[in-house]
């Protein structure tokens, strides 16, 4: 069970891993950017962005959402270092990043719960590219909606991935990277001793329930079940801990370079 993060220990033991060798990665919508109705609108907010900016220019910054890349730059409102998307699978590189396979079959996937599904008001379908998000937030029946979705996917072929979330299913092509496999290999690429990772879905599990020790997850939101080491109470809080991170990492940089080792 996750402890409540801003407490006397807890904040003690979670500022011993803030240090210039962490990946600091970040789940989007919900975490970074407070979930809204329409999923098209999400955003940001300016001091948010603000915080990251500078926590960019004293350790490394990664997003991995399942948005498209495109859409998190653009919700984002800048660049961090490293954005991956559609839950793992999109990396940076244009051409040579996208796993062309599997936007093909999300395509056809795509194509057959339109169809399955015309008839069921309130239900969008969003294609990303490497996967599939079906939203039901509009729908007047939640609880029916998703019976339907999940009725649609069981007809698909090949059997995907789904993940679950805020009134919406992923569904992701089963050999695409998840989001603990992109995490793994960010670390790596980025040169980073250890990763704090902020979440607060389903979908961020997968990062939550790796057994490593040099990768600490934070559930914004509480969730007695998740599998994270610590919880926020609501998303509002992101802003003060991303300020007292950016705090600590400038302490350290005025201390010299031996408060870099964390």
């Amino acid at each position: 069970m996750p402890s409540y993060l801003f407490q006397f220990e807890e904040l003690a033991a979670f500022t011993h891993h803030v240090a210039a060798d962490t990946l600091f990665a970040f789940d989007l919508d919900g975490t970074l950017a407070p979930i809204v109705a329409d999923y098209g609108q999400a955003r940001v907010a300016k001091p948010v962005r603000g915080v990251l900016q500078r926590l960019m220019g004293l350790a490394k910054v990664a997003i991995i959402t399942g948005r498209s890349r495109q859409d998190a730059i653009g919700i984002l409102g800048f660049q961090p270092h490293l954005v991956i998307g559609n839950h793992g699978a999109e990396w940076p590189g244009q051409n040579s990043g996208r796993r062309w396979e599997l936007v093909q079959l999300c395509l056809k996937w795509r194509d057959r719960l339109h169809t399955a599904l015309f008839y069921e008001p309130g239900v969008e379908i969003e294609f990303k590219g490497e996967s599939l998000s079906l939203h039901y937030r509009k729908s007047e029946d939640p609880q029916r909606a998703l019976m339907m979705i999940n009725a649609a996917i069981e007809d698909l072929d090949p059997a995907p991935r789904t993940i679950g979330g805020k009134y919406v299913v992923n569904v992701v092509p089963a050999e695409a990277l998840g989001k603990g496999e992109a995490l793994a290999a960010a670390l790596e690429q980025l040169g980073c001793s250890r990763a704090i990772y902020f979440g607060d879905d389903e979908t961020d599990e997968d990062v939550f329930r790796m057994a490593r020790g040099d990768i600490f997850g934070v559930h914004v939101g509480r969730n007695d079940q998740s599998a994270a080491t610590y919880y926020l109470n609501q998303q509002s809080e992101i802003l003060g801990l991303l300020n007292s991170i950016v705090g600590v990492l400038e302490s350290c940089c005025e201390s010299g370079p031996e408060c870099a080792d964390g």
